[in-house]
């Protein structure tokens, strides 16, 4: 009985993890269009609503003027194993941010991969 407990534990605990998602974090400055129609808080709703994006954070204000905000931006999404990840940012990330009415990307730092 004892020796069948330790198996079932030994298998378990050499038992190697399967990857279910790959998690990514990209950078950018962003440029937000600071008019009475615009509301910073419903472009970061857009903003989060992108596919595969988890969450959206503004790291810093790079500048601000009376027409235009600047800031440093931190997108972190999830895509499967495998699944191409300069395709996703190149062809969903970013045109769906340009898509965004009063916003503009001003620079764009890429991406990288966390949680490895």
């Amino acid at each position: 009985m004892m020796k069948k407990e330790f198996e079932k534990w030994r298998k378990y605990l050499i038992e190697k993890k399967i990857r279910v998602q790959d998690e990514y974090e990209a950078h950018f400055y962003l440029s937000i269009i600071q008019s009475k129609d615009i509301d910073r808080t419903e472009l970061m709703g857009f903003m989060r609503a992108i596919p595969s994006v988890t969450t959206v954070y503004r790291e810093k204000e790079i500048s601000t003027s009376a027409e235009v905000f600047v800031g440093e931006y931190k997108f972190r999404f999830v895509l499967k194993p495998g699944e191409n990840v300069e395709y996703y940012f190149n062809k969903t990330l970013k045109p769906d941010l340009r898509r965004i009415k009063g916003l503009t990307i001003r620079s764009d730092f890429g991406y990288e991969k966390v949680g490895d």
